[in-house]
């Protein structure tokens, strides 16, 4: 038997540890080869390699999920492609050309880019996202938070390994509780983030931003 990648393993694991703690949260069947393949096709970017390989354990979670990333939750490709389709549209159109965004130096300061693929999503405008297309090359992969109405732009990890081994470790070390009623009491995991720790808090799932 081929030995799993680490990508998988990790999701693998973070799959196992919701099933037995977390029964409220509802992933998806494995991904189609020819989804991931249609996407790249209308996007014309291909599909990073570690999203991939989680995709092709599970294309997201339901509708009816409970929201594996601290109530947030994983989109499938079809998902995918409509967030990105219709920020993408947009952008084209001008609709952000009046926001100013606030970001650090390594993420490309506009409001939304077409190299950033949305896959983790609050149901409420906002988005983890892989950028495909950073300033610097190096960093091509890092995760970053997308928000709708508001003009912070966070990396929230280097890449999705990282931030999974961060996640997990912090599930597993009691950091983050969960209720059947209330959810998750760190919304979006942020507590497990590079930055940004502190940006929402949580009151029954309504997000609230937080200002030093």
């Amino acid at each position: 038997m081929a030995e799993q990648s680490p990508a998988i393993q990790l999701f693998t694991n973070f799959q196992n540890w919701m099933k037995d703690h977390v029964p409220d949260v509802k992933f998806r069947p494995p991904v189609e080869a020819a989804a991931l393949d249609h996407f790249s096709e209308l996007s014309e970017i291909e599909i990073p390699q570690m999203l991939g390989q989680i995709l092709s354990v599970s294309d997201g979670e339901t509708r009816a999920s409970a929201g594996a990333f601290g109530n947030w939750r994983m989109l499938s490709v079809k998902e995918i492609q409509a967030a990105w389709g219709l920020l993408t549209k947009l952008a084209d159109k001008g609709a952000f050309s009046d926001q100013e965004p606030e970001v650090p130096p390594y993420i490309h300061p506009v409001w939304w880019h077409p190299g950033w693929i949305p896959f983790v999503s609050s149901d409420q405008g906002h988005y983890f996202c892989i950028d495909t297309a950073p300033i610097e090359l190096i960093r091509k992969g890092q995760v970053i938070l997308f928000q709708q109405n508001l003009p912070e732009r966070l990396l929230i990890a280097g890449n999705l390994l990282a931030w999974f081994k961060r996640i997990l470790m912090d599930l597993e070390s009691g950091v983050y509780n969960y209720d059947p009623e209330a959810g998750f009491d760190g919304e979006g995991f942020m507590w497990s983030a590079l930055e940004g720790k502190h940006l929402f808090d949580i009151d029954r799932g309504k997000l609230i931003t937080k200002k030093s």
